[in-house]
C-alpha cells in the first residue's frame, strides 16, 4: 500500500512535466524572411550612403586645407599659421561630431524601422504559442537553447504572418 502511494505521488509530480510542450524558432531567420525587412534595410543603406558621401566631402575639404597649410605654413606669419591650425582643429572636431551624429541617426532609424517588425514577430510567436498550447518556445538564434527537442514553429509563425 505504501509503495502504491509513493508511486502515485511520483506520477502526480512527473505528469505536469510530461504535459509540457516545447517549441523553438530562429527569430533572426524569421526577421530576415519578413517582407518589410528588405524595405527597411534599403532605407537604412540609403541614409548611410548619404552620410558617407558627406563625410567623404568633409574629409576631402579638410585634406585640401591641410595640404595648403603644409605647403605655406613656413612662409606665413605666426598669427596666420595659428589661425589655420585652429581652423584645421575645428574641422577635425567637426568630422568627429558628424561621425557620431551619423551613427546615432542610423541607429535611431534602425530602431524606428525594425521595432515594429520585431513586435509583429513577437506577437505572432506568442499567438502561435497560445494557439498550439506550447509551454515554452526557445529562440535558437541566441545560441542559448535550453532544450533541443520540441517543435520548430517557424512555419506556424510564418503562416501567422502571411509569409511563404
Amino acid at each position: 500500500m505504501r509503495k502504491l502511494l509513493i508511486l502515485l505521488l511520483m506520477i502526480g509530480a512527473v505528469s505536469p512535466l510530461l504535459a509540457q510542450k516545447f517549441g523553438h524558432i530562429d527569430s533572426q531567420a524569421l526577421l530576415l524572411s519578413m517582407p518589410e525587412r528588405e524595405t527597411a534595410q534599403k532605407q537604412i543603406e540609403e541614409q548611410a550612403a548619404q552620410f558617407e558621401t558627406e563625410m567623404t566631402r568633409m574629409q576631402t575639404d579638410m585634406q585640401t586645407k591641410y595640404d595648403d597649410y603644409l605647403a605655406k605654413a613656413e612662409s606665413w606669419p605666426e598669427a596666420i599659421r595659428k589661425t589655420k591650425e585652429k581652423e584645421l582643429n575645428q574641422m577635425q572636431q567637426g568630422l568627429q561630431d558628424f561621425s557620431q551624429t551619423a551613427q546615432s541617426a542610423i541607429a535611431q532609424l534602425e530602431e524606428e524601422l525594425l521595432t515594429p517588425m520585431i513586435e509583429r514577430a513577437k506577437k505572432a510567436i506568442e499567438d502561435v504559442g497560445a494557439e498550439n498550447q506550447f509551454t515554452y518556445i526557445f529562440d535558437s538564434s541566441t545560441g542559448v537553447t535550453l532544450y533541443n527537442g520540441g517543435e520548430d514553429i517557424m512555419e506556424l509563425v510564418k503562416k501567422k504572418l502571411g509569409i511563404q
